[in-house]
């Protein structure tokens, strides 16, 4: 199956502003949409943002360890928002903004929280 995930234009530049610490003005640097070969899944959605997580490869994945969609909004977290390190927010800062740019694609998802459905069990808690 083939679906389209959203990738810096310019990865080098992209990657050198977070490596500065410009965080914002990366994520707001012109995106590019990719098609990408992935395994058959009846979830386009799920198979779009782990086909996302893998485009900006850091340390330890990213992969998405949770992901729901409630009213308009998709939750998600990635195993390195869990399970940090030191530095490990320019590893958020290089996969956050790709992930977010694939799920706002879908007509379905109007923002994007990187945090558990509120009143849920959390994670860490099961």
């Amino acid at each position: 199956m083939e679906v389209s995930v959203f990738v810096p234009a310019d990865v080098h530049k992209y990657k050198e502003m977070i490596n500065g610490g410009d965080f914002t003005a990366a994520a707001e640097l012109p995106f590019v949409k990719k098609k990408v070969v992935v395994p058959y899944s009846t979830d386009v959605i799920r198979a779009s943002a782990d086909a996302a997580a893998k485009q900006m490869h850091t340390r330890g994945g990213p992969t998405i360890i949770y992901l729901k969609i409630r009213h308009g909004t998709a939750y998600v977290l990635l195993n390195i928002d869990r399970d940090g390190w030191s530095g490990v927010s320019f590893s958020e800062a290089r996969s956050h903004p790709v992930i977010e740019k694939t799920l706002l694609q879908f007509q379905n998802i109007k923002r994007v929280v990187w945090d558990e459905v509120p009143g849920e069990k959390r994670l860490y808690d099961q």
